[in-house]
């Protein structure tokens, strides 16, 4: 009994001492902030790189219009672009360029307060350097412009431009390496 009673409080002495000398207080997980409101221009950290087109932010939005995406981190769809789906050339070189730019990285999201189908918030991605990533994309031919959804001018000009210079998915002899 004599050796099991100092066995134990030995444990518990070397224990306090590291929580309380050790000299690194306890890892406490930061929480995510919720809103039921979007703020316009939105800035917030991202998260995780969905596709090429598609961002999600360290937000969670309770509010409407997100649907099934309710309570969960806010997703940004590029608006007026559209990058190429997954398995098809250039999926990832257009997502690697996002993840380049905006991963971890706390960005301004410029919205009208409109969501897709799928909860989605649509609007342009402004990185801290002022470049607009929706732009990025088209000109380096890794988006096209979304005419079905989109009729800005200047998102046809930087397809025309991209088209013309055959860069990225308007490259005909490369458009198989772009895997």
């Amino acid at each position: 009994m004599h050796f099991t009673f100092f066995k134990t409080h030995r444990f518990l002495a070397v224990f306090v001492f590291i929580i309380f000398v050790g000299g690194s207080s306890p890892v406490v997980a930061q929480a995510i902030p919720k809103t039921d409101k979007v703020p316009n221009p939105l800035k917030a950290e991202v998260i995780a790189i969905q596709d090429g087109d598609t961002i999600e932010l360290k937000l969670i939005y309770t509010g409407k219009g997100a649907g099934q995406r309710t309570g969960k981190p806010i997703r940004i769809r590029f608006l007026h672009i559209n990058c190429p789906e997954r398995g098809r050339p250039y999926y990832n070189v257009a997502k690697q360029l996002v993840a380049d730019r905006c991963f971890r990285q706390t960005v301004e999201i410029r919205h009208k307060g409109e969501f897709d189908r799928y909860g989605r918030l649509l609007g342009e991605v402004v990185l801290k350097n002022g470049e607009v990533l929706n732009k990025t994309l088209v000109e380096n031919g890794l988006a096209v412009h979304f005419k079905k959804y989109s009729s800005d001018q200047e998102y046809a000009a930087l397809e025309k431009k991209a088209q013309q210079q055959k860069i990225g998915i308007w490259n005909p002899s490369t458009v198989n390496l772009g895997k």
